[in-house]
């Protein structure tokens, strides 16, 4: 083996080292909570402070240094105009893809002043009260009228209690609505009503974002997690804890990022109201000027356009052809499905009564202007999809056409500032409490097989959707923002058809680095998800879903299978090699079952199967794998032949090396 062979797994082994070290101390962390070692309230002091890294960082961090109240990236500080002194040593933390990585505490460094966000009690109730407006919530503080929305959307709290309180209250109701389940507490809001891990999580996440803000939250506490997450020794309360930790940090994360978006566009309910009510013709529309924030009107106009979708389902074609797929009514709902009508401009005539720009309408991916200059619907006789960023918000929507009728299959919202087809998976935000959970992440087609995998299976898979992409490293970033992928890992429903092992090698490129079990469930061919689980067969998907097998292995056996029977040694060293190109990529803890398996496979021991995937992985100066070019037919010598000749050089390589 070469110096740079030794030195590649040198570093190979180092950041195994690192890795299992990091797992080991956030595991012993999570015991200590557990047990009561670790008080719950003194890990929300720090979840307060690095909730946004996640929860296994929110206890690797204090594990190295209690003090840390702000840590960054070398990089991050060096933007504050601050500087990492010189010999302080870095604390290590778990990227979302599994990987070390170091940040350094502002004591730390040196440099100029890092403004603290500190909000007055009253200004602190009156973010959180805005907050809830956007969300859809009503704040009933006896201002003296009657509420005749949706009573789970009021949120009563009693006007003399000071601004304090009334925070902390609001705080853990807005936790419920962005939480899983989304529903608030009682009509009451006495949250005495709220019990066990319910009033735990709300409790927990209106303490870091009053934290966040600058409040005082040492009035709130907390039952020992012994109480919650259990003591007997058949129950994993450190699993219970983890993913409850888990949900605490996502949910609050998702309310801190909305308070951000919510200050940064408070200035827009400023601009003059002739101005918001004005209905531009298309014309007009060309000189109207651009709001001062056009991120809040694009989701303004996609919101509205939901719920203008959602209105004419009931009742249409779409919601029939929904119910013959087996999805029914209270599935629609749930989905939040809607439906486009046949008419050219009625969504553009619609959000023009409502005072939106043609501008926004094209910006946001919900109309197309025509040569005349007039703007028609971009989705025309379609069913909606609602695709949703993380927290919730629609950034636009994926439509099926009717069965016979023209056009693409489906039709997604054009690359917008708000929507990137890579960077979105459709039902990802619907199944996220769920993720939290113990349902493993599922990859599918379409969203018509996510819902159908959801209704079917719900407590096995939470199944997203690409928007008719290959699966991206965005989107698994994505996913593992809900989900423990170390743990869960991924499944990956595909056809059996070569199509769909074709997508398999595709999606390979941006999940082979999770260090958690890969899947692949292989379906019936022909037929997807929905179709097979709306037919009273459908234990066949479930079936293929439940026997899942890694993708690692369906990848290296159709490697191993273009050689053919493997009859000859040069063949079998030939499929080994290429194997050994696959399992090269693999996680570290992942390679010696794979070097077994090709060993069995080809025949080859294996001793040589370990060298060509180290020569693989580190591959030599001199070392040349690429094909040679094809030599004329006089010249050209039989595969076999060529194949042992080559295999002769790689060893004579490594025996010289």
């Amino acid at each position: 083996m070469s110096p740079s062979d030794d030195d590649q797994l040198a570093q190979t082994e180092a950041s195994e080292r690192r890795l299992a070290f990091l797992r080991g101390l956030a595991d012993h962390m999570v015991e200590r909570l557990a047990d009561g070692r670790m008080h719950w309230d003194a890990w929300l002091e720090h979840a307060g402070r690095h909730g946004r890294l996640g929860f296994t960082n929110t206890l690797l961090i204090p594990a190295q240094r209690p003090s840390a109240t702000d840590v960054r990236p070398y990089d991050a500080w060096q933007e504050q105009q601050r500087q990492v002194r010189r010999g302080e040593t870095g604390i290590r933390i778990m990227s979302t893809s599994g990987r070390p990585r170091t940040v350094f505490d502002i004591e730390q460094t040196d440099g100029e002043t890092v403004e603290k966000e500190r909000c007055s009690p009253s200004e602190g109730l009156r973010r959180l009260s805005l907050l809830a407006a956007d969300l859809g919530l009503y704040l009933d503080r006896g201002q003296g009228w009657t509420y005749l929305g949706r009573p789970d959307r009021r949120v009563p709290i009693a006007p003399e209690l000071d601004d304090t309180t009334a925070a902390t209250l609001l705080a853990h109701q807005l936790a419920h609505a962005v939480g899983a389940g989304g529903s608030n507490d009682t009509i009451t809001m006495d949250t005495a009503s709220c019990h066990g891990v319910r009033r735990v999580v709300a409790d927990s996440v209106a303490y870091i974002v009053l934290a966040s803000l600058g409040l005082d939250a040492s009035h709130l506490s907390f039952p020992p997690p012994r109480r919650w997450a259990g003591t007997d020794v058949r129950t994993d309360s450190a699993g219970a804890v983890r993913a409850i930790g888990g949900q605490i940090t996502h949910t609050s994360g998702q309310l801190l990022r909305r308070l951000r978006n919510s200050a940064e566009t408070t200035a827009l309910s400023t601009e003059p109201a002739n101005q918001q009510t004005h209905r531009p013709t298309a014309p007009q529309a060309k000189t109207a000027p651009r709001a001062q924030d056009d991120s809040a009107s694009l989701r303004a106009a996609l919101a509205e356009a939901h719920r203008f979708y959602r209105r004419n389902l009931p009742g249409s074609w779409g919601a029939r052809y929904l119910a013959d797929r087996g999805f029914s009514t209270d599935v629609q709902e749930q989905w939040e499905i809607g439906l486009s009508p046949r008419s050219r401009d009625a969504l553009v005539r619609h959000l023009r009564e409502l005072g939106h720009l043609d501008r926004t309408l094209i910006e946001a991916g919900l109309a197309k202007q025509r040569e005349g200059g007039d703007l028609s619907d971009l989705f025309r006789e379609r069913v909606l999809f609602p695709l949703r960023e993380l927290d919730g918000a629609i950034v636009g929507f994926i439509g099926r056409r009717p069965d016979g009728a023209g056009g693409p299959k489906y039709l997604n919202t054009p690359e917008t500032a708000l929507f990137h087809k890579s960077a979105v998976l459709f039902g990802l935000h619907e199944g996220r409490g769920r993720l939290a959970g113990r349902a493993r992440p599922l990859l599918v087609e379409g969203p018509l097989d996510a819902i159908a995998v959801g209704v079917a299976m719900p407590d096995a898979y939470v199944a997203v959707a690409t928007c008719g992409t290959a699966v991206t490293a965005e989107q698994v970033e994505a996913i593992a923002v809900h989900a423990d992928l170390e743990s869960a890992g991924l499944v990956i429903a595909l056809d059996g058809d070569p199509a769909g092992r074709a997508g398999a090698l595709r999606a390979w490129k941006a999940v082979r680095r999770i260090t958690g079990p890969v899947e692949v469930a292989v379906l019936p061919q022909g037929q997807d998800p929905a179709e097979i689980l709306s037919q009273p067969g459908q234990s066949t998907v479930s079936e293929a879903l439940l026997s899942a097998i890694p993708l690692s292995d369906l990848l290296i056996d159709e490697r191993i299978q273009r050689f053919g029977a493997l009859e000859f040694a040069e063949t079998r060293l030939a499929a080994a090699q290429a194997a050994a190109a696959l399992i090269a990529g693999l996680p570290p803890r992942h390679i010696a079952r794979q070097v077994t398996r090709v060993a069995d496979r080809t025949g080859v021991e294996p001793a040589e199967v370990t060298a060509l995937v180290t020569a693989a992985i580190s591959p030599g100066p001199s070392r040349d794998v690429s094909l040679p070019p094809l030599a004329s037919p006089e010249q050209q010598e039989p595969p076999s032949r060529a194949a042992s000749r080559a295999a002769a050089h790689q060893r004579t390589h490594r025996r010289t090396a």
